[in-house]
């Protein structure tokens, strides 16, 4: 009869062959008694993959809640890379409401006790080698600012989720060594949700999907990947429901927990190019103004669609303009190009909504108005410019409301394919979490403000459905839901 240790070690030198882990790696885990679980010995792989010229120097880990994501990572770094490699500098960061210290205490005396010599003093963990890691623990995105332009030779980030696409862009400039049998690299885990959510998902989930991972791998997994938790955690992933539920235990990410335009699907609500029928409604532009942030422009068409005796409204937001570093000169410029791509003239739009910013001299470093900028560009927008509201909150439930199904079937409001970073946005943006009605404006909110702009004009309540009697008639429909704007444009 065989042992049954022997034959748990059998496995498990199976399963780490078949992951690609190298036999220096294995016997060192093995040796230090950690035995890593299937999903994990993936990880350990992908981490020695990046010692090779052409292997990814970026591997995400997690996706949902329980599989033993911090357990791996910090094996990783404390059993093979700091053995191994003599003198190197790494930094571990997770999110914590404590000190990094009492952070880390549990973590440290699960994976690493007993089973390796190391001293441990205040934050730092090092080892005989001359190799250590520096605990560091942030609660909120700001307190990321105090490690960067340190060099690294490795990062291991937790919860990256909860960092800005700009916060880990300046956590890998930090990532640099000087000795030569070693690449930095950097290890992360995640989950669905987060003010960082878009750069992850676009970073490491979307190049697993579409099979093109150069510089990142992406291993996957769940609470049952992990055998050893639990059974009162399980109990509770398992009893949440809706998309939290979806986000924790499954690792969903295209809906996720948090998520404030939640009725947004880009099978309904995106469209192909599209050519407006400038005689049939009207055209309003949006403007949230910036140069360091992102300025963000975009047109509506607004018009009647008639359906089964009754007409409504209709919103096609169908030119972007987008970027930042410019001043209105240029970006005027560029507008007037895509107005002319469609044989449309500025003169053509109803009016241009946006923040009263622009009309402020300190907006500007030249003595001047943003909106006289674009007023000495083209003289039309001098009766174009219009300041929207204020009332963010109600500008929000506005936007939701014209994302609702319309009676044939197809949403109020409708996006191209074309405004890229309006649909990149648009489902991203999550609830602030002391204000639950309004947006968390820590994250890319630039092409959401410039849309509540423009719809401050245009109440859903108001277009919502007209009778067939006077849906026919445009002028009178149009003069409604523009006049009827002015109650909605009152402040809070």
């Amino acid at each position: 009869m065989d042992n049954p240790k022997q034959t748990a070690l059998m496995k498990c030198l199976t399963t780490a062959k078949e992951a690609g882990a190298p036999r220096d790696q294995t016997d060192r885990f093995i040796t230090s008694g950690y035995i890593p679980l299937p999903w994990q010995w993936e990880f350990h792989a992908a981490a020695r993959m990046a010692d090779d010229a052409n292997g990814p120097v970026d591997i995400g880990v997690g996706g949902a809640r329980g599989p033993g994501k911090s357990h791996a990572v910090l094996a990783q770094a404390s059993f093979d890379d700091c053995q191994r490699i003599p003198g190197l500098k790494g930094l571990f960061l997770r999110q914590t409401g404590v000190a990094a210290k009492e952070s880390f205490d549990d973590l440290i005396e699960k994976v690493i006790k007993g089973r390796i010599v190391y001293e441990r003093t205040t934050n730092v963990l090092k080892f005989p080698n001359s190799s250590r890691i520096v605990l560091g623990g942030f609660k909120t995105a700001s307190d990321i600012d105090k490690y960067i332009g340190i060099e690294y030779d490795f990062i291991i980030v937790e919860e990256l989720n909860q960092l800005t696409g700009d916060k880990y862009l300046k956590l890998r400039g930090s990532l640099r060594t000087s000795k030569p049998d070693w690449r930095p690299r950097m290890y992360t885990s995640f989950n669905p949700g987060g003010i960082g959510h878009d750069h992850v998902k676009s970073r490491y989930i979307l190049p697993f999907r579409e099979g093109t991972e150069t510089e990142t791998r992406f291993i996957g997994s769940t609470y049952r990947s992990n055998p050893y938790l639990n059974k009162e955690y399980i109990q509770f992933l398992e009893s949440l429901i809706g998309d939290l539920g979806k986000a924790w235990r499954e690792g969903e990410w295209d809906i996720f927990a948090g998520q404030f335009f939640k009725t947004f699907r880009w099978d309904l609500h995106v469209i192909s190019r599209y050519y407006p029928d400038i005689e049939k409604g009207f055209l309003l532009g949006s403007m949230d103004w910036g140069r360091v942030d992102n300025f963000a422009f975009y047109i509506h068409h607004v018009f009647p669609v008639s359906f089964n005796g009754q007409t409504f409204y209709r919103i096609v937001t169908f030119i972007e303009v987008y970027g930042n570093d410019k001043y209105p000169d240029a970006w005027a410029k560029i507008i007037e190009g895509r107005l002319e791509g469609y044989s449309i003239k500025l003169s053509n739009l109803n009016d241009i909504m946006s923040d009263n910013q622009i009309f402020s001299p300190s907006a500007t470093d030249m003595g001047t108005t943003i909106a006289d900028l674009f007023y000495k560009y083209d003289s039309n927008y001098n009766g174009l410019l219009k300041t929207a509201s204020k009332n963010r909150v109600a500008g929000w439930e506005n936007m939701q409301q014209w994302l609702s199904m319309a009676p044939d079937g197809k949403p109020y409001w409708q996006i191209t394919e074309s405004c890229v970073n309006l649909i990149r946005t648009l489902p991203i943006a999550i609830h602030d979490e002391n204000k639950v009605e309004d947006i968390d404006d820590s994250g890319e909110d630039d092409a959401l403000d410039s849309v509540r702009y423009g719809f401050s004009e245009l109440r859903w309540i108001d277009a919502k459905i007209e009778s067939a009697s006077r849906g026919g008639e445009e002028t009178e429909a149009n003069s409604s839901i523009i006049e009827d704007a002015e109650i909605f444009n009152e402040e809070e």
